[in-house]
């Protein structure tokens, strides 16, 4: 019994110091978030299919300049930007990472067109 006492109360005391009331808790919207690095968006979002071709997507890397460079010439880098952001064939919005800001995505683009040597 004084065991189980020494387990209850130490539980007890914790949930009566907790703030319970979600209306308190501080709250960041991803807007308001420092945009991430686009390899960081890339190494967690982008690389499962940009690496690999997987679904159609255009591989990064410098074997794909001209495809890469091309895009931005013929579609221009917003459009890309947006088409990563609205999604576009077999890519979902935003790559699926959906707490990804435009910024984010923004700086996903830009670093794969980097690793891709695109100009």
């Amino acid at each position: 019994m004084l065991r189980t006492l020494w387990i209850v109360l130490p539980a007890l005391w914790l949930a009566a110091c907790s703030d319970n009331n979600p209306d308190s808790a501080p709250t960041v919207s991803a807007a308001q978030a420092e945009p991430r690095s686009g390899k960081q968006i890339y190494r967690q979002y982008c690389v499962t299919c940009h690496g690999s071709g997987a679904a159609g997507a255009p591989k990064v890397g410098t074997d794909n300049r001209l495809y890469w460079s091309h895009e931005v010439e013929e579609e221009g880098f917003d459009t890309l930007v947006q088409e990563a952001i609205n999604g576009i064939n077999a890519m979902p919005p935003r790559g699926n990472c959906y707490d990804c800001t435009d910024e984010d995505i923004r700086n996903a683009v830009i670093h794969m067109m980097q690793l891709s040597g695109a100009k």
